[in-house]
């Protein structure tokens, strides 16, 4: 058996997996130290993969080689691209997932990839050396008694650090329903000066499928999945179930990553006002009301009982029922979210007509656990207080599944990096949505749980889950993460997609009667005279779908490879589309960007420089930006104290 390691990784939730995976394949010797190895990646809260801005972000792990679009993919039972009445800047991909399969993917990963070593155990203490620069992390004891050397740990121990969790009135130390909780970390890293802080979140009971009368739902269906023979509507986990058609949207830019597994319906129901009777009758009983739960929570998946205070006036609320694998009869009421006891939430949930015989195989729950202020961390995901150190997820702040898998992923890059001595990679936040995230965490740090929007990129023109491949994959295998068949994929893709583009540029549509007949249908202007296809592609009311009723377009498209076909000929009309709006937010990032280049000194004592502002002084002081790009988005630091840093720069 080895115990000494280039780099461990404490804890097997999605970052942890993603960090221990990456730094493997960079060539590294890893453990991954986990509490229980059957339950690596594992869904907590949502079987789902994705959503605004979150689709986004898997589409980047992918782009750079990480796992979880691949694993996404595989174990996907329904499909959708959200916000397709919008501008492509804000389409989002989505999957449920088979959360069993999900988890058992990824410990397949976990135990083929070279180099990675698994550990059923729980950290409980850091070893660490002391240099002439400070600390500097050595290794890992367990509760077990092992002890392992390293010269890097990246720590991601999600929801387990102190955990928490709160059923009503009970109390129960863990880090997940029926999993211990994590302690001893916390109070090391206390002790040595770091920040902790405390955060909640919850999630919602899980119910049998048999218990729900499907009549009285709305059937939500993916994008492009067809489910045939639904006459048998109650047996909704049953075989009957038919997979007719399938499309082209999938998570991994990889054309030899499938979607695989039969899909399921979600369906809607809502609240009533007889619920909410219930759970306003009895908010005495709710740690979030009673002073029992006092930190706090994620304001954009609030608990059902925050929903009826802070909407009062509202008489029901949407919920979502979703299938937590392809042949379960669990699902997950997403949406209803809480900390009640479970006799209220039973009560509560069963004055939804759909829910009226509602059987639980579990309650929810909410947890409240440890993190650590991110603003200690520079902007490779290493504290600031210990060389060697890593954090990653939702120690981090963060709240959601490809947030901290994002973060896993870099912390691993970096961390691997650093052991070669290359220098960190460091995403700007006009490169991807990833540099968003973790320049927003380490700029301005968290006073809630941090979850990304697409509101929170300035240049989500550029961040578009299309084009993530493109931006990301050059990247990906210059630094050793994405194979070169990966790469030669991405090349080809582009290479297709230019071609089509120039084609259009090219090709002359012509003014004949097919032609008018066909754009008069689709409501727009017929042609007077010929007109460059490009030029057409870029009304509104027309995209390549429908104007490949004309032979020439059509033959001109279905040269392109069939695999990605619908794939290449959706970047190139995006392209088309918005070009001008991508070119001058190009520009605007390349003007905005320049400050990023201009580094500050990294034993410059802020207190001193008397010109700048009080907050400013302290904010500077604390968080001790690297570039003026960074200093200028911290909250507090003004464009006049910017200016002044600029001054004394001679800038």
């Amino acid at each position: 058996m080895k115990f000494d390691y280039d780099i461990i990784v404490i804890g097997g939730g999605h970052a942890g997996c993603e960090a221990s995976v990456a730094a493997a394949r960079l060539g590294a010797k890893v453990l991954l130290i986990t509490g229980d190895l059957n339950r690596v990646a594992q869904m907590s809260c949502n079987p789902a993969v994705g959503g605004i801005a979150k689709g986004q972000i898997v589409r980047e792990i992918d782009a750079l080689g990480g796992q979880m679009g691949i694993v996404a993919d595989k174990t996907a039972i329904q499909f959708r691209m959200l916000n397709r009445s919008k501008g492509p800047a804000v389409w989002s991909p989505r999957c449920q997932s088979d959360r069993e399969k999900f988890s058992h993917s990824w410990r397949h990963i976990l135990e083929t990839t070279p180099g990675l070593d698994l550990c059923q155990d729980m950290a409980i203490r850091f070893e660490f050396n002391t240099t002439e620069e400070g600390k500097e992390i050595s290794g890992v004891h367990t509760s077990l008694g092992f002890s392992f050397k390293a010269k890097k740990v990246i720590l991601t121990a999600g929801t387990f650090l102190n955990g928490l969790m709160h059923f009503g009135e009970k109390r129960i130390p863990g880090g997940r329903i029926a999993e211990n909780n994590s302690t001893g970390l916390s109070e090391q890293l206390s002790e040595l000066g770091f920040e902790v802080l405390r955060l909640k979140t919850g999630t919602p009971a899980r119910i049998d499928a048999r218990s729900i009368d499907f009549s009285l739902t709305q059937q939500q269906d993916g994008d492009d999945e067809v489910i045939i023979d639904g006459d048998n509507i109650d047996n909704v986990a049953g075989p009957h179930l038919k997979l007719v058609k399938r499309d082209f949207h999938k998570f991994s830019f990889l054309p030899d990553v499938h979607r695989i597994l039969n899909p399921r319906s979600c369906f809607i129901v809502h609240t009533t006002s007889e619920a909410h009777d219930v759970m306003r009758n009895n908010l005495k009983r709710s740690p979030l009301y009673n002073g029992q739960i006092n930190s706090t929570g994620p304001r954009y998946c609030p608990s059902i009982e925050t929903k009826i205070v802070t909407f009062p006036d509202k008489e029901s609320h949407q919920l979502f029922l979703e299938p937590e694998g392809e042949d379960t009869n669990e699902f997950y009421v997403n949406g209803f979210s809480s900390s009640f006891p479970w006799e209220i939430q039973l009560e509560s949930m069963s004055k939804t007509p759909a829910l009226r015989d509602v059987q639980f195989y579990r309650p929810g729950y909410a947890i409240e656990y440890d993190y650590f202020d991110p603003t200690q961390l520079t902007h490779d995901l290493q504290t600031k207080l210990v060389k060697g150190l890593y954090f990653a997820g939702q120690v981090n702040g963060t709240t959601g599944y490809e947030e901290a898998a994002a973060q896993g992923l870099m912390a691993g890059i970096n961390a691997a990096l650093a052991l070669r001595g290359d220098n960190p990679l460091v995403l700007q936040r006009d490169q991807a949505y990833i540099g968003v995230l973790i320049d927003d965490l380490v700029t301005k740090g968290v006073d809630e749980p941090y979850r990304m929007f697409t509101s929170r990129a300035e240049y989500r023109i550029l961040l578009r889950q299309d084009d993530a491949d493109m931006r990301l994959t050059p990247i990906g295998f210059e630094i050793g993460l994405a194979d070169k068949y990966r790469f030669d994929a991405m090349v080809t893709k582009k290479d297709q997609r230019d071609a089509l583009i120039s084609w259009c540029e090219n090709y002359l549509v012509k003014a004949n009667k097919e032609t008018n007949r066909l754009l008069e249908e689709y409501g727009t202007t017929p042609l007077g005279a010929s007109l460059r296809l490009s030029e057409l592609l870029k009304r509104p009311q027309l995209d390549f779908k429908k104007l490949s009723a004309l032979p020439e377009i059509r033959e001109k498209l279905e040269e392109i490879e069939s695999p990605r076909r619908e794939e290449i000929i959706e970047s190139a009309e995006i392209l088309i589309k918005y070009g001008g709006y991508i070119l001058r937010e190009r520009e605007l990032a390349e003007k905005t960007l320049r400050l990023e280049y201009v580094k500050l000194p990294a034993d410059i004592d802020y207190m001193q420089l008397t010109a700048l502002s009080t907050e400013s002084r302290q904010k500077l002081q604390k968080i001790r930006p690297a570039t003026i790009g960074q200093a200028s988005r911290i909250p507090g630091v003004s464009p006049s104290d910017i200016n002044l840093l600029l001054v004394l720069l001679h800038r």
